[in-house]
């Protein structure tokens, strides 16, 4: 027993913070603001400037997200390269391109073939990145290194939005799309700045076997990821909807900014924890912590209630995707954490745009509190599955809890 508790103190003490790590963070900072500092200005510019009906509108922003889905497999193949870093720069500089590009396209048709291109460059660039950032991270604190990897994306969804949306205001729409491009572009020179690893994964056969594309052994993980991802994007998407319901329309602003200051911070210390053997217990709260709260958005009308539920539920939120993230990873090999992180986005990318779907229909025919029961009956499931299969394959891999 002390001979573990010494393993575990040398393994913790291992140095995070090396060059390469700390420029990989300012790259995924700078790609995530490029890609999350569009997202609100695309609707207006459809609308606005290529006058787009709203009955076409959801399909041509829709084609983004769903490439970028269907390209996980593939991206996770590729990031399994010893190639990775030209991979990657490859990709963010098609990304960064793909972004003025689209003003070029002047009809509907031809905005959906850029996204469709952008979406594929997007998914090849975030999976690369993230696998790539994996390989600079100590294996004693894998944890602490995606958690904080993770924490730069929470600050894109942060503070993207508002430079786009202000971009888009102080002077045209046009430079928003130029921001967008600058932000990518700065990433993809930060990139030319990383050394590769010392021992890059052997070259993968050129083969098209199901395992190249997809980790079997990580199906359950899949799984109970896509169910809260469901809920997340729940909340993020339609907790405005929800509270116009409830009269607390004037408080919806408020309720993202403590929701993504507790998400923020969240990924900060949810790696520590991980690291010293408490993901599974770290994971059932943040599961039943955001269940409870969705459970309490879906009935209270309280101002109070509405805020302080946003500041513990990005608490939640925060510590769940690094949290399976990470199971992914151990589960895997090391020369295919290529795959299995491809197979973390295909479970955030699949959830978030199932709870699209199905929580507007829901919300069509019912009301957003139904559809956040909903949610919560998903998350249980999920929460089943994770003790049922997922606890036990991790334990057998790591031997902690």
């Amino acid at each position: 027993m002390f001979k573990r508790r010494r393993t575990l103190s040398e393994q913790h003490r291992q140095p995070l913070f090396s060059r390469n790590f700390n420029l990989i963070c300012l790259c995924n900072l700078c790609t995530c603001m490029a890609g999350y500092s569009l997202l609100p200005v695309l609707p207006l510019y459809l609308l606005d400037v290529l006058h787009c009906p709203n009955t076409i509108m959801g399909l041509a922003l829709a084609v983004f997200p769903l490439v970028a889905l269907i390209s996980r497999p593939v991206s996770g193949l590729l990031a399994d390269r010893p190639n990775r870093r030209v991979i990657l720069i490859a990709a963010t500089a098609s990304c960064a391109l793909l972004f003025p590009t689209t003003l070029c396209a002047t009809v509907i048709p031809l905005f959906m073939l850029v996204r469709f291109i952008h979406g594929a460059s997007f998914a090849v660039m975030t999976t690369t990145q993230a696998t790539l950032a994996v390989s600079f991270i100590p294996e004693g604190r894998l944890g602490s290194g995606i958690g904080l990897f993770s924490s730069t994306l929470s600050l894109g969804m942060i503070f993207g939005p508002m430079l786009g949306l202000s971009a888009a205001s102080a002077f045209s729409y046009d430079a928003a799309f130029w921001l967008s491009c600058g932000f990518a572009t700065t990433g993809a020179l930060l990139q030319l700045c990383i050394k590769p690893p010392k021992h890059e994964a052997a070259p993968r056969p050129s083969s098209l076997a199901l395992d190249n594309f997809f980790m079997l052994k990580g199906t359950y993980t899949l799984l109970a990821l896509f169910m809260a991802a469901f809920m997340q994007g729940l909340i993020t998407n339609y907790v405005s909807v929800l509270a116009r319901e409830h009269g607390l329309e004037d408080y919806a602003s408020l309720y993202f900014l403590l929701m993504g200051t507790g998400l923020l911070i969240s990924r900060l210390f949810a790696g520590p924890i991980t690291d010293r053997g408490y993901l599974v217990t770290q994971v059932c709260v943040a599961e039943l912590t955001t269940l409870g709260c969705a459970l309490w958005l879906a009935t209270t009308t309280s101002p109070a209630a509405f805020l302080v539920c946003g500041g513990i539920m990005g608490m939640a939120l925060g510590v769940l995707p690094p949290s399976y993230q990470t199971i992914l990873v151990r589960l895997a090999d090391k020369g295919r954490r290529g795959v299995a992180n491809s197979m973390y986005f295909i479970g955030m990318d699949g959830g978030i745009c199932f709870s699209l779907l199905a929580g507007g229909v829901v919300s069509e025919f019912l009301d957003m509190g139904v559809a956040y029961m909903l949610g919560g009956a998903v998350q249980l499931l999920g929460l089943g599955i994770f003790f049922r299969f997922v606890v036990p394959q991790y334990r057998a891999v790591t031997g902690k809890l």
